[in-house]
């Protein structure tokens, strides 16, 4: 519980993103994933496990901005692929937003190739200033056999 409240630290001001990523972990079905180094949070992501058949799908990656390109997203995914394989999974999938080429890229590099499903989605969302705000994202699924 004591990495959730370091991570409700370098998150926006009310979103409680640990939290309820957190809460979910306990509630069986997802994996929340944080890189560190030392006591530092350097990113984090969501592994929503494949249960009965569904592809497992690592969600919500992020990695601070002062630690991008430093190969912290990679090895998120990796750590979630080594989870996936160790659950019996043969393949993971990842959404990427159409407006977000950097981390397509990343993913790209690593193996994963789009399908071409296409998913759009309005949601809620607390901006760093801990401002309520509505967005909507077109994002592609892309997969990659492990």
């Amino acid at each position: 519980m004591a990495d959730v409240a370091v991570m409700r630290g370098v998150q926006p001001a009310g979103a409680d993103l640990a939290g309820r990523f957190f809460e979910a972990q306990q509630a069986g079905g997802v994996v929340y994933l944080i890189a560190w180094d030392g006591d530092e949070p350097l990113g984090d992501g969501v592994l929503v496990t494949g249960a009965g058949g569904v592809v497992p799908e690592l969600k919500n990656l992020n990695v601070r901005a002062a630690h991008r390109s430093r190969g912290v997203g990679s090895a998120l995914v990796r750590a979630a692929e080594e989870l996936c394989r160790a659950q019996g999974a043969d393949r993971m999938q990842v959404g990427v937003g159409l407006d977000n080429p950097r981390a397509r890229a990343l993913y790209e590099r690593l193996g994963y190739v789009g399908t071409g499903e296409q998913d759009t989605v309005t949601y809620q969302y607390v901006d760093d200033d801990g401002h309520q705000r509505t967005a909507t994202e077109t994002s592609e699924q892309l997969c990659r056999r492990l």
